[in-house]
């Protein structure tokens, strides 16, 4: 299931969900070796399961993920194929010794060779691990596994926002993000702005626009009156294209604040208390919302929600999207 908010403390979430997500675009794009000889038409298995079995005893903690995945081959074999992740982005002793001990170990428990793949987002050039060897006089232990270095499409940015492969827009994102990583606030804002409009002129579909979305929202931590503005910029984008698709996302967020209205609604709370003034600010947005879904709102719908506690605002906001009239809402 998609979840619907991102925490900035959930490290590796955003990073598993595009992966498993756009996991055929990924393929496509990076390894386009291994994308020809899949067979596509056959179902992809992400064992969860299998590669929790294994790695229980993480060599490395932090911010990594990792996926084990079962694909069949044009030849109707099957085929592991592992990969690790690492979000942190920062260069680690232990994680050569990772990828030899995780593929053995896949091997040794299933009867399964997999193929190993190391998916680097640091922003490092000369770090570039594709092997570990351990070993003594004439003995050896040695795997070699695939690197996919993102910062290995700087040079390819152009071709990245040309592409219609949802997975271009992943890396171009995160590269994106390295790029203004230590920039202003307001610049941050305008790049976070920019790369979200791409995705409707992309034409992408909904799920996958939600998808890139909640991504994109993770990469870029921006100040509370820069989200503020961020997120009914979109708001407004999607009003004024006739599209729902984050604003389904934004709708279930009153504990955020309902967007403009928790701002408003903190302003009056440092006089009427915090409580009651979020109560505001969220009875604020509802009203807003309500007003472009059905129109003109009636006196009476205006006291109800004026009156509402936060509890009762949450359910009326779930279910704006779901009804088709304000009768039927507010019975």
């Amino acid at each position: 299931m998609l979840k619907t908010k991102m925490n900035k403390t959930d490290l590796d979430t955003p990073w598993k969900d595009v992966l498993e997500y756009f996991f055929q675009d990924f393929i496509k794009l990076c390894l386009p070796d291994l994308y020809q000889g899949v067979d596509w038409n056959r179902p992809i298995t992400f064992l969860d399961k299998e590669l929790h079995a294994i790695t229980k005893d993480s060599l490395l903690k932090g911010r990594v993920v990792d996926k084990l995945v079962k694909v069949f081959l044009q030849s109707g074999k099957e085929q592991w194929v592992y990969f690790h992740l690492d979000v942190q982005g920062n260069p680690q002793k232990k994680f050569p010794k990772r990828m030899l001990t995780y593929g053995y170990r896949i091997y040794d428990k299933y009867d399964k060779p997999v193929i190993s793949c190391a998916i680097l987002t640091d922003d490092n050039p000369n770090w570039r691990p594709d092997h570990c060897e351990i070993g003594y006089g004439a003995s050896r232990l040695r795997l070699d596994f695939l690197v996919i270095k993102l910062i290995d499409f700087r040079d390819k940015k152009a071709e990245l926002e040309a592409s219609q492969n949802p997975f271009a827009s992943v890396i171009l994102s995160h590269l994106e993000m390295l790029s203004v990583k230590k920039a202003s606030a307001k610049k941050r804002w305008l790049v976070k702005w920019n790369l979200t409009k791409r995705l409707y002129k992309k034409g992408y579909k909904k799920e996958q626009i939600k998808r890139l979305y909640l991504f994109i929202d993770w990469l870029f931590n921006l100040p509370e009156t820069l989200e503020i503005q961020y997120k009914n910029d979109v708001y407004k984008l999607e009003e004024a294209q006739k599209m729902a698709y984050v604003s389904t996302i934004e709708r279930m967020g009153i504990e955020k604040g309902f967007v403009q209205g928790m701002e408003q609604g903190i302003e009056q709370g440092i006089e009427q208390g915090i409580e009651k003034g979020i109560e505001q600010g969220e009875a604020t947005l509802l009203m807003r919302m309500l007003k472009h879904r059905f129109g003109k709102l009636p006196i009476r719908y205006q006291k109800i929600i004026q009156k509402a506690d936060s509890k009762t605002l949450l359910k009326l906001g779930d279910r704006i999207f779901d009804v088709d009239d304000l009768k039927e809402l507010f019975c």
